[in-house]
């Protein structure tokens, strides 16, 4: 126990409690089930952290002094031989405190040996890497139920999940549950290679290979067009994925048509339809046409649905194991784009822009951010979706949660456990024939508060962005 801190009172225990109590009943009425899950994963989360931590610091002989559930006033504790264990009240985490984290703290001379500061490199590298780890093991268990008990989409048997109202595939009788074998005598087992084939045939007619309920037929049609990004930009205020329509009122067929019918530097009216949305009329000063080829792309209106194949436990441990290497890399690299000058730029940028939006009356898309970062109510809200998606979509959540966060965690700055891995590596690299190195740390208390603050900026930022212009997810 700290040295001044009190035990609380029966009384100011009681009150603790109930005051965690009326928290838990306001997040379920405010946010549901969802919302509850949410909380008490997040929470399971941060204590198997913090429980890494604690398991590896006692392996290696360190003098750990308390591991606590939750922040503020103690709610309940008790101790067991030098370790005192139990709740406090703000229910956001999880600490364990071991004796000697850095060189600033006074340790008395008999327990000096015990602490993390006059442990072997090694050892301090496993304790520090040790809450990481525990995350990276969660994601891995939690892969390796996925694959074993739910499978995993099998990319070479799709279907047909959805037909688009008023697309080439409604034109043509596609149904829901049709497999697509072939089109234009092109073999597209693979729902990535029909993308690629369909989108190569903008405007033509083709033949259609379809299995259905277990009957092979041929159906003919033509292949409908979508506007790329090249396309829309001859045409300002129309955005990639629309289709044209009509011109000044006169219908016009694709891209020939519409090419035929409009001159560059003249402003015209046009019809457009947009994906999934209702038709548009847009007045249009037509800017440099660009080829057919480059214009437009094929669209035929279908969306996938995959059957989920199981794996046997080796086949899943392995591909847990690939997923998560992915995942890994997934990661870093987002965290460079996003911590980078120019990411920081876009996610206040980001920021400004949607509350012009928002005063506007504009909605903004998702697709509009190179690299949108989430604040916790917005994980928190993606996390009630994906809830109620299902147990699939619900756990492939949790684990690139947990990868995020262990990779987060690792980053080498102060006060991350990351930034204890850097000290430790610098003192070992600064250390030599036998005369053991200890930097300063007084010297790294202004660039931990830096780090702390642009970790708060950020989150605060993303916080407002959240609020004022939240992602559809669906």
């Amino acid at each position: 126990m700290n040295v001044g801190e009190r035990m609380p009172t029966d009384g100011n225990r009681g009150i603790g409690i109930l005051l965690v109590a009326g928290a838990v009943v306001s997040l379920a009425l405010i946010g549901g089930l969802p919302a509850v899950v949410f909380v008490a994963f997040f929470l399971v989360m941060l204590v198997l952290h913090e429980l890494g931590h604690y398991l590896v610091a006692r392996r290696c002989g360190m003098q750990v002094t308390e591991f606590f559930v939750g922040f503020g006033p103690r709610l309940w504790s008790f101790r067991r031989g030098e370790t005192e264990y139990g709740i406090k009240a703000i229910l956001a985490g999880a600490y364990v405190r071991i004796t000697g984290m850095n060189n600033l703290e006074i340790v008395d001379p008999a327990i000096e040996n015990r602490t993390y500061r006059a442990q072997s490199y090694p050892r301090r590298l496993a304790v520090t890497f040790a809450g990481s780890a525990a995350q990276f093991l969660v994601a891995i268990i939690l892969l390796v139920v996925v694959f074993s008990a739910i499978g995993r989409p099998d990319p070479s048997n799709w279907t047909v999940g959805e037909v688009v109202p008023g697309s080439a595939a409604e034109q043509m009788g596609v149904r829901e549950s049709d497999r697509v074998l072939a089109v234009g005598g092109v073999d597209t087992a693979d729902f990535e290679d029909f993308g690629y084939v369909i989108r190569a045939l903008p405007g033509r007619t083709v033949s259609v290979k379809l299995e259905r309920d277990g009957q092979v037929t041929r159906i003919n049609g033509e292949v409908g067009e979508r506007l790329t990004p090249a396309g829309a930009a001859a045409l300002p205020g129309v955005e990639p994925g629309d289709r044209v329509v009509a011109v000044d009122g006169r219908p016009v067929a694709g891209w020939a048509g519409l090419s035929s019918a409009v001159q560059e530097g003249e402003t015209y009216r046009l019809e457009v339809r947009r994906y999934l949305g209702a038709p548009e009329v847009i007045d249009v000063t037509v800017a440099e046409l660009p080829d057919e080829t480059e214009a437009v792309s094929g669209f035929f209106g279908v969306g996938a649905d995959w059957p989920m194949a199981t794996l046997g436990p080796v086949q899943a441990a392995g591909q847990a194991l690939a997923s998560f290497g992915d995942l890994v890399i997934a990661s870093v690299d987002g965290l460079i784009r996003v911590f980078s000058p120019g990411g920081l730029a876009n996610i206040v940028g980001g920021a400004v822009d949607a509350a012009t939006d928002v005063r506007s009356g504009v909605a903004v898309s998702v697709e509009d951010d190179d690299a949108r970062l989430l604040s916790p109510y917005g994980v928190g809200r993606l996390g009630s979706a994906m809830f109620e998606s299902g147990a699939y979509n619900y756990l492939w959540f949790w684990v690139l949660i947990n990868v995020f966060v262990g990779v987060f965690n690792l980053v080498p700055v102060p006060p991350l456990d990351g930034g204890h891995i850097a000290i430790a590596t610098y003192e070992r690299l600064r250390s030599w024939r036998g005369r053991r190195y200890r930097a300063d740390a007084a010297k790294l208390i202004p660039l931990t508060w830096v780090v702390a603050a642009l970790i708060v900026g950020v989150t605060l930022v993303a916080l407002y962005r959240d609020i004022v212009d939240l992602p559809d997810f669906g």
